[in-house]
């Protein structure tokens, strides 16, 4: 996603609208002053990042912020299996949405796993994740916000140190 913002001038001139409720003087204002069709479809749609004070890429989600907060957290985690780091890696550079978002999730965040059947790739499970999702992040908190409880099924690759990109991305 292109790195494109808006100034200091324009996010002073409509912090303090209500995205979803402008006002005609209020549109008229957002139409005169972002130029760039992109920021201005996105702020009337989603409002204004928190945190960057940029136009959001999703609902309550900023791509230029959760980029930065995933890859400033890439030290803290592996899979043991270069490709897939980097593969996780790619998809949470590129997310603009939370409904995009690849995570690597430590097995003690699940709880409750039952198998369920036994394929050629690896074994299937369900279990409950104990925090779920990201939604977005709080900057007042600095955390992430998650969807809490939620039911998931684990798929165990057979042989998963050689696991390749190209199984991964089906």
């Amino acid at each position: 996603m292109e790195d494109i913002k808006l100034s200091d001038y324009v996010f002073d001139q409509i912090k303090d609208f209500d995205y979803g409720n402008l006002t005609k003087e209020q549109e008229s204002l957002v139409d005169e002053l972002i130029l760039i069709e992109e920021l201005k479809e996105r702020y009337k749609k989603y409002g204004l990042c928190e945190n960057c004070k940029q136009p959001n890429t999703d609902l309550l989600w900023c791509w230029l912020c959760y980029s930065k907060h995933f890859q400033q957290n890439f030290i803290n985690w592996t899979s043991g299996n270069h490709e897939v780091d980097e593969f996780i890696q790619k998809v949470q550079l590129n997310a603009n949405d939370f409904n995009k978002v690849t995570e690597w999730i430590e097995y003690d965040s699940f709880k409750n796993v039952e198998f369920l059947a036994k394929g050629g790739f690896g074994t299937i499970y369900k279990a409950i994740w104990k925090d779920g999702q990201i939604l977005h992040w709080n900057s007042k908190n600095n955390q992430w916000v998650r969807s809490g409880e939620k039911a998931v099924a684990l798929k165990c690759f057979h042989n998963s140190q050689n696991i390749t990109t190209d199984l991964l991305e089906k």
